[in-house]
């Protein structure tokens, strides 16, 4: 399925993309090319091409969501170990998510909110 995201690249571009997000990239640009067979030029002249970055923005959203409730819940577990980091940091971003969803016209209820009639 071509999406906007992904539209103009070919396999080794989406290939190349997948890698730079994966947890065994270490970096090392020289490396990468080797292992796709490609020049260093060939990666800077996709790096340079706004449908490439696009398309590795979509890949780190797609993870970061698929990975978002697992954080949530290690913050929630090391703020009630006592941690004070992890504690202003749930408040800190639960009242950013609240002001966000306030802000976008949707309604956000935890657990702990009651509705009143």
């Amino acid at each position: 399925m071509k999406t906007k995201e992904n539209s103009a690249l070919t396999p080794k571009m989406k290939k190349c993309a997948e890698r730079i997000i994966s947890n065994e990239f270490d970096g090392n640009i020289s490396k990468l090319c080797d292992e796709l067979c490609i020049a260093r030029s060939t990666f800077y002249r996709w790096y340079d091409k706004k449908e490439f970055k696009d398309y590795i923005n979509f890949l780190i959203d797609r993870y970061t969501e698929t990975e978002l409730f697992e954080i949530w819940k290690a913050i929630i577990d090391t703020a009630k170990k006592g941690s004070p980091q992890a504690l202003k940091l749930f408040f800190d971003l639960k009242n950013l998510q609240r002001k966000n969803t306030e802000s976008s016209g949707v309604i956000f209820i935890s657990g702990e909110d009651k509705i009143e009639a």
